[in-house]
């Protein structure tokens, strides 16, 4: 418990310094290394820092195929908050590829709520937890 909020204490220390970079984890990795290990997976702090986010996810197409949080956000030690286009490729080439083509620079969630990703399509909004998914129905 007190590693955890000597952790919480420094995290909010080098954000409100403006030492943290912009796009990186508010945290720094060596912080949260020092965490026990149930208490460094992400859902375990965004659950109650941020919850409309973490929930947005949980109920999001991507938590019911189990695309996880370092999927888009890379790893403590290569960690994006707002992950690189090329991390959308690694599953949505062709998309990611037409949407390039008809608009460069454009990014995924510049139309797509970022962590919900309400996708196009009737049957996307009949799934409601993992036993709904067929991934062959898309």
């Amino acid at each position: 418990m007190k590693v955890k909020t000597l952790s919480l204490f420094a995290g909010l220390f080098l954000v409100g310094s403006g030492v943290a970079m912009a796009d990186q984890h508010p945290l720094p990795p060596n912080v949260i290394a020092k965490l026990p290990p149930q208490q460094q997976q992400c859902r375990v702090c965004h659950q109650q820092t941020t919850p409309k986010v973490y929930k947005e996810w949980a109920r999001s197409r991507h938590a019911v195929a189990n695309v996880r949080c370092f999927q888009c956000h890379g790893t403590l030690e290569d960690f994006h908050k707002t992950p690189p286009i090329e991390k959308c490729m690694a599953c949505h080439f062709h998309e990611v590829e037409t949407m390039q083509k008809k608009k460069p620079g454009m990014k995924c969630w510049d139309c797509h709520q970022e962590h919900v990703f309400q996708f196009h399509g009737e049957g996307v909004k009949n799934i409601k937890t993992a036993k709904d998914f067929n991934p062959a129905q898309y």
